[in-house]
């Protein structure tokens, strides 16, 4: 680092300047909190003075413990007690490590300034695992740097300023001092560092103290979704390198308790009607939020506003519709295991954790068993995602991606092929497959950076948001494919599934920016010869964890499975569903209960209370204990069944 400020360097004890640069990359630290706050307040409403000051305050913790490992290699080789760490080559050496390793935590941190908005959840050590398989990450990361320049300069300026302390803050050349008193004095500095370093990094210097997780955060907070306000990105990278395994759980301390709590078991009823092998036909549409949706809206815009999807809007007039639908995760990689295996995404995408190796519930696996043709398709470059490796776990038998469509002149250059031309291609596949048949079509085109196909520019509405005008196409591709399915033997014996791998988060409207709506997604039955399956149910709630049970009881399946949903079309003994938002959020009727793992944190009317204004957290004791002891269920037998292998009957 050859440096134009030579004659301005401040020379300073070698201790000294360690603690100055460390302090710098905390204030760069902090100034990512203030834009990663500025740039998403959509996301908190109703935060303080007071309360922002709380959570910028407690942040420091995290910044403390994130900047310490950032420089663990650079405050080891500083603090070495030997005479050769003052010389000039040695120091020019650790001035590139300085800049090199806090580049790359910034880096993280300012790109969480926007994939927040994708996922509403700051990035972890799993989010490398979910891009790993992307032939095409070269044009996924330039493309983010194009459309989101003015984060890379904020990054680089940040680079700049590293550089500048670099140069600036220099050591000092040492005094002459006996190598033996150098050496002592100098171990018993670094003895002091390290202790001073195992404190900074366990959040304190009490026995009783552990190492702070990310669930710490809470402390902070009035809402749990503010907890990642407190949290940096680097921090919860480093907390989830190691988290392979959940921590087993024991709220209930018998089989028996456990089971009236939450029972994952379904049995076939007493009297079991044929099994009746329809075929069943899944779409999972990219960012499928409800605000995109105008039947879903009749209250927006004073009664005027239409969305941006006019046929699914006409298709609802003939489907089964559950007014109250929830996606069971805000990645693309946890809708996957959600629809097809009932197994929902907490805390991390059941893809990325290591028991997608445990026998798993699989709905195209017990069809297969049925006799049924099952295939899996996606537009993008093959095994995207992890998709592939997937879905050929789950037992499904043909996967068709881009390799398979086999025509590149249909690619939009990033994401894969065109919505349209790879719905054709589905409908017509499906229509040389064997009845009866299981087929599932994740698509992508309504993915970030939104973009339509040259001839469909300006035709549709755009919106405040680019996603709308690619919902307008997407919609548009799903209407011709019905076109073209209506028109094949095939059709009339299908049950239709439509709805989303997760919301798309960065709605405009306040009652999608909530921790509910941030989970809201349609979720459309269609059968085109079952005139029951009409009409909308605003009573019972469904996710996407139901899709499996709710197909399997349609069906008449008559076999015991394993299943965390339920069956929307046999009436519960608990009407929920659940998500994660930093905190467990446990729905039960008009009720969301969030709960930290120890204690409900909050409990929300949201039906009524649609922003999460009022907190009714003891206030309602008869609502909010059996919701918690239903919570408490789910968790232990999610967790303790994914550690002893036991989701199947």
């Amino acid at each position: 680092m050859n440096s134009n400020f030579s004659t301005s360097r401040l020379k300073g004890n070698i201790h000294i300047v360690l603690v100055i640069r460390l302090l710098w990359v905390m204030f760069l630290f902090l100034i990512c909190r203030i834009l990663f706050y500025a740039l998403n307040t959509a996301f908190f409403p109703g935060i303080t003075i007071p309360g922002a000051l709380r959570l910028f305050v407690g942040g420091l913790r995290f910044d403390t413990v994130a900047v310490l490992y950032t420089n663990i290699l650079y405050i080891l080789l500083m603090l070495i007690p030997f005479t050769f760490k003052y010389r000039r080559g040695y120091q020019k050496g650790l001035d590139y490590l300085y800049v090199f390793t806090n580049s790359v935590a910034l880096l993280a941190n300012c790109a969480d300034l926007i994939y927040y908005r994708f996922t509403i959840k700051r990035s972890t050590w799993t989010v490398l695992k979910e891009f790993s398989n992307e032939d095409n990450l070269h044009l996924l990361l330039g493309g983010f740097a194009v459309r989101y320049w003015y984060i890379v300069l904020i990054w680089l300026v940040m680079i700049f300023s590293l550089v500048f302390v670099a140069k600036r803050i220099q050591v000092q050349k040492r005094a002459h001092d006996p190598g033996w008193q150098f050496f002592l004095a100098h171990l018993v500095l670094m003895a002091l560092s390290v202790y001073l370093f195992i404190g900074g990094v366990r959040g304190g210097f009490l026995h009783s103290t552990r190492p702070i997780t990310l669930s710490n955060a809470g402390e902070y907070v009035q809402k749990p979704k503010e907890m990642f306000i407190a949290l940096n990105t680097p921090f919860c990278i480093y907390k989830t390198i190691e988290s392979t395994d959940y921590e087993r759980v024991s709220y209930f301390s018998s089989a028996r308790e456990l089971q009236e709590a939450f029972d994952p078991v379904h049995q076939p009823g007493a009297v079991q009607s044929p099994f009746k092998p329809m075929n069943v036909v899944i779409l999972i549409w990219e960012s499928f939020g409800k605000e995109m949706v105008g039947a879903y809206n009749h209250d927006l815009e004073n009664g005027k506003y239409k969305g941006y999807t006019p046929f699914v809007d006409s298709l609802m007039g003939h489907s089964k519709i559950f007014w109250h639908s929830f996606a069971n995760g805000a990645k693309s990689i946890e809708a996957i295991p959600s629809v097809l295996t009932s197994i929902p995404g907490i805390k991390e995408p059941f893809i990325t954790t290591r028991y997608t190796d445990n026998k798993l519930p699989s709905l195209p696996r017990m069809l297969g068993e049925k006799g049924y043709h099952t295939s899996f398709f996606h537009g993008a470059p093959n095994g995207s995602m992890g998709f592939q490796a997937f879905v050929n776990l789950i037992g499904v038998q043909q996967y068709y991606g881009k390799t398979e469509y086999d025509n590149d002149a249909d690619y939009d250059g990033i994401w894969g092929i065109w919505d349209e031309e790879f719905l054709q291609f589905w409908a017509k596949k499906m229509n040389t497959f064997q009845q009866p048949f299981q087929s599932t079509l994740f698509t992508v085109s309504s993915h970030d950076p939104f973009k339509v196909p040259e001839r469909y520019r300006n035709k549709f509405p755009k919106g405040p948001l680019p996603i709308y005008e690619t919902m307008g196409y997407s919609d548009m591709a799903l209407r011709k494919f019905f076109e073209t399915a209506k028109k094949m033997p095939w059709y009339k014996n299908t049950l239709f599934i439509i709805t989303a791998d997760h919301a798309a988060t960065f709605a405009h409207f306040p009652k999608y920016q909530t921790s509910v709506g941030n989970f809201s997604i349609p979720i459309i039955f269609f059968s085109p010869s079952d005139s029951t399956m009409r009409g909308i149910d605003s009573t019972n709630l469904v996710q996407q964890i139901d899709v499996m049970p709710s197909v399997l009881g349609y069906l008449n399946y008559d076999k015991p499975y394993f299943s965390f949903g339920k069956n929307v079309f046999k009436k519960q003994a608990s009407n929920y569903a659940v998500n994660y938002d930093g905190v467990y959020q446990w729905y039960n009727g008009p009720y969301v209960l969030q709960f930290d793992g120890q204690k409900a944190v909050g409990l929300y009317n949201y039906q009524q209370d649609k922003l999460l204004k009022h907190n009714l957290a003891g206030q309602l004791p008869v609502v909010q204990k059996p919701m918690e002891n239903q919570v408490k269920g789910f968790i232990q037998q999610y967790i303790n069944r994914m550690l002893d292998d036991k989701m199947v009957p």
